[in-house]
């Protein structure tokens, strides 16, 4: 049975897929990382980490300039237990096989997130 911070924690990361990953608009973005992480998140990459709402938003525009015309879906439902989220997802371009698969893992406290681990199965190039 899902508690309602499962269904708060499931919601986060349904949103930071759409709402912060997804979104091209930065002004959207900004404003959905103010809604979705904590004051002082950290974003852990497996080669990199991001300090900071700020931090994060330039990392997002980043990986988003690095990817024209791709996007991000979720492969299924978001998982969650008690405080920490589950979320695999594909990213690629509308309607063709996804270039790559990750998972991501959120810690979240006080309806937000704040701290997230991504785990890259299938990168870009590989």
């Amino acid at each position: 049975m899902s508690t309602g911070t499962e269904s708060l924690v499931k919601a986060l990361m349904r949103r930071n897929l759409n709402e912060v990953f997804n979104e091209r608009d930065p002004d959207r973005r900004t404003a959905a990382i103010a809604e979705v992480y904590g004051a002082d998140p950290v974003f852990y990459e497996q080669d990199n980490v991001v300090e900071g709402r700020e931090a994060l938003r330039a990392r997002v525009q980043a990986l988003l300039d690095d990817a024209p015309g791709f996007e991000f879906t979720a492969e299924g439902e978001a998982r969650a237990n008690h405080n920490v989220g589950r979320l695999t997802w594909h990213l690629g371009p509308p309607g063709a096989p996804p270039v790559a698969t990750g998972t991501d893992i959120a810690i979240t406290s006080d309806g937000r997130i704040q701290a997230l681990y991504t785990f890259i199965e299938r990168p870009i190039n590989g």
